[in-house]
This record gives C-alpha cells, sequence and structure tokens, in this order.
C-alpha cells in the first residue's frame, strides 16, 4: 500500500509527533509513505532520520485566529489552487490513500477527490473547543466537507469523536489513541538527590488554553501553606501570554519559585526530575504530555476535561481536579507532597497502565486497519463508496478519470515544475 500523508506544518508538536510514531509503525508494516510539507522545519530531520520522501508545498491552513472575509477569501482560493498541484503529486506518485494529519488544512481532501482517491481524514483537534480558533468557511460548513470528502475520519481520542456526532454517517468516526514512544531510560524513576523543594513541571505551549496561569496560583497557596515548592514551566514563548504570567508571578511574590525553561525537544528528563506532572489544560484532545509522564513512573494531576479524564483514572493512574478551581488544584498537590508513598504508587500504577497500551505497533496496526477498509483491493481497479452514494473508480483508471476533470490542463501544466525532495525530482 502507498500512502500520501499531508502535514499542516513542519514543526514538532503534537500532532506531527504523533505522525512520526505513525510512520514509524506503518514502515515497519511494509507500507510505503509520502509525506507533503508547507515549509520547511523540524520535522523534515525526523523525515530524514527515517528515510522517507517528502515534498514541499505552499499550501495554507483553513483554520486560524478570525480574519477579515479579505483574508479569508483569498487563503479559501489558494487552498483550491494547491489542491491541483497536490493532486498532481499524489497521482504522478501513484498513492493508493491520501492521509490528512489534521482538519486544519483542507488541500489533501480536494486533492483526492479530483483523483477519486479515497481519503482519511485525522483529526488531532476540536472543532468547537477553541473559541480563538475558526474556520474560513466555518464550522458548519467544514464539518460537511469532512463528512462528504472522507471514507474514514480518525479522532484522537473519544472526546473529539463527540464533536462529531451531528455528522450523518457516524460510523466513518474511529477512535484511534496514539503512540507514545519513550526513550530507553525512560522507565527510571530515580528520586532526585539532595533537593529542598518540591518540584512541579507543567510542559506545553505558553498560551492561556494551557492555564499556565492556575499552575501559578496553585504555586502561591502552597507558599501560604509554608510548603516549599517550585514550578518549572516548559514550553515555547508566547510572548503576551508569557509577560502576563511574569506580571502575575510579581504579584504572588513568586518569582523566584518558578522558571520559564523554554521549548524541550525531549522534555524526558525534566518529567523524570519533576514531583509531579501538572496537565492545567481548558481542554486536550489526547493528552501527551500525561502519557509520558505515566510511562516515566510519575503521578500526574489534570484538568477534569476532555482527553484527559480518558487517561487519568482519578486515584489510580493520577489524580483530577475541577479546571478553574484553584483550591481544588492546590490541594492535590499538597496530597501528593505529603504523602510521597501514595504519589509513587500512583506513578507506578500509571506507568504500568500505560506500557502496553499506548504502543506504536498498536497505533500502526489500527490505522492500517482503516486504511486497508476504505482501499480494500490495490490490484487492478478498486471499487470506493463515498458517502454520497455513488461509486468511483480508481487505481487502474485514475488516468483516464482525471484526463476528463476540468483541471486536467492545469495539473499538465505542473509536470513540467520540479519538486523540492529528498528525493530529488519527481
Amino acid at each position: 500500500m502507498r500512502v500520501c500523508f499531508i502535514s499542516h506544518s513542519a514543526g514538532r508538536y503534537g500532532a506531527e509527533l504523533a505522525l512520526v510514531e505513525l510512520l514509524q509503525g506503518l514502515l515497519c508494516l511494509g507500507v510505503e509513505v509520502l509525506v507533503l510539507i508547507p515549509k520547511k522545519g523540524p520535522l523534515l530531520d525526523e523525515l530524514e532520520r527515517l528515510n522517507i520522501e517528502w515534498r514541499i508545498v505552499g499550501y495554507p491552513v483553513w483554520m486560524s485566529r478570525p480574519r477579515r472575509l479579505r483574508s479569508r477569501v483569498i487563503r479559501l482560493l489558494k487552498t483550491a489552487l494547491m489542491s491541483i498541484r497536490v493532486a498532481w503529486i499524489i497521482r504522478k506518485w501513484n498513492a493508493d490513500v491520501v492521509y490528512t494529519n489534521t482538519v486544519v488544512i483542507g488541500v489533501g481532501a480536494l486533492a483526492a477527490r479530483l483523483l477519486r482517491r479515497p481519503h482519511v481524514w485525522h483529526s488531532h483537534e476540536s472543532l468547537k473547543h477553541n473559541p480563538s480558533q475558526k474556520f474560513d468557511l466555518g464550522e458548519q460548513t467544514t464539518s460537511y466537507l469532512l463528512h462528504r470528502l472522507s471514507a474514514a475520519i480518525i479522532a484522537t481520542s473519544h472526546s473529539v469523536k463527540n464533536d462529531y456526532k451531528h455528522l450523518p454517517d457516524p460510523d466513518k468516526i474511529r477512535v484511534v489513541y496514539q503512540s507514545v514512544t519513550p526513550c530507553a531510560n525512560a522507565g527510571s524513576r530515580e528520586p532526585v538527590q539532595n533537593r529542598l523543594f518540591f518540584q512541579c513541571v507543567i510542559i506545553g505551549s505558553l498560551h492561556p488554553w494551557k492555564g499556565q496561569d492556575q499552575a501559578i496560583s496553585a504555586l502561591a497557596q502552597l507558599t501560604d501553606r509554608n510548603i516549599n515548592a517550585h514550578l518549572l514551566l516548559v514550553g515555547d514563548d508566547g510572548r503576551r501570554y508569557r509577560a502576563q504570567l511574569v506580571q502575575q508571578a510579581k504579584d504572588l511574590d513568586m518569582t523566584r519559585r518558578l522558571t520559564f525553561y523554554g521549548y524541550a525537544e525531549d522534555p524526558l528528563l525534566l518529567i523524570r526530575n519533576a514531583d509531579v506532572v501538572l496537565v492545567c489544560s481548558r481542554w486536550e484532545a489526547f493528552g501527551r504530555v500525561a502519557i509520558e509522564a505515566m510511562l516515566a513512573g510519575k503521578p500526574v494531576i489534570g484538568s477534569a476535561r476532555g482527553a484527559t479524564t480518558e487517561i487519568i483514572q482519578h486515584g489510580q493512574t493520577g489524580l483530577l481536579y475541577e479546571w478553574g478551581n484553584i483550591e481544588d488544584l492546590t490541594e492535590k498537590i499538597q496530597f501528593l507532597h505529603d504523602n510521597p508513598e501514595e504519589a509513587r504508587r500512583i506513578g507506578h500504577t500509571a506507568q504500568q497502565w500505560a506500557a502496553n497500551r499506548f504502543t506504536q505497533n498498536r497505533y500502526a496496526q489500527e490505522i492500517l486497519d482503516i486504511l486497508s477498509e476504505v482501499a480494500p483491493n490495490l490490484s487492478g481497479t478498486t471499487m470506493h463508496h463515498f458517502s454520497t452514494g455513488k461509486v468511483a473508480v480508481s487505481g487502474a483508471a485514475v488516468s483516464e478519470i482525471v484526463e476528463n476533470e476540468p483541471v486536467a490542463s492545469g495539473m499538465a501544466e505542473m509536470e513540467t515544475q520540479v519538486e523540492t525532495s529528498n528525493r530529488g525530482a519527481i
């Protein structure tokens, strides 16, 4: 099977890390992959390391902070035009399935539709829980396209799946938990020696969504209770929000009790040196940080929202608190501080629970099963059934179909262009 993956960025964040894990697993299962990205970035280093083909195509996202109508229209037009370029690459590489790794881009789905190839959409984010991000076409129209242009929609959790329960065909939506593969020494839970304070760590981009302000407020309450605690904030720099957090720390006289670490490519060592890992997000689609902490044998305190509640079994594999309730968060941190044996028990239980559930082999096999369903016969002509009830022919007949498309002339012109790739020209 040959699968073309479309990534919304070349960064190294949650969706991209999940993509790398999936690619590694699929390669072991004999799947051939091609990855399209919009620009250069750290993801390319991972693809080079895995010897995976890639192409850079400057397609835009169709979801961001609200913009003026003119900007949205221009971006949508660019999406439509770039889908033709992407379709040409997919056709030239002869992909069996097109796989869009996030719902914030639409070029992969449009390109797959032009070619009559099956398309899979992987939703790593919520359609409705982040008010700062809006779809250019609006939520209702985008939801319609997600359903119409997909043979399957993969959700990272049941919390994400619930965002799609209004779609006409719920059977299209599959929940597949990501894999999280730690380094070889992730299982070490040796305590840090000669430390006089209780180390709390929160990992994530500096953004109000991640709730770092709640962790700082809880730190202040812990100090009032004569608990010698320290907070390490790990994440890239959101300048405006960081300035707010710095001012909050000054107002609470907590400046000496917290550290802004910045971005950490591999936060494992920081997790291992923590006494507790905090997940204070307003809502999480999956919760990679929580799993990383569990695999390292560390207790996790998370907000009782989104997929965090699917990962943390309160009192067994972690502790949950009511999001926004600083008193509740403080109580949970103090409980682990005052009961180190219980903290170790929770960390150990979580480690055992997570070890066999978030493996790369399981993740890749579940995705491959879905890919095999949407493209069940890769020899000769394949019949794919779409939600409209119509049947489209692909495989050996794709070339003939594309030649009859209105975009054929535009695709033909692109065959004179050379694509940037780690394999050279297409």
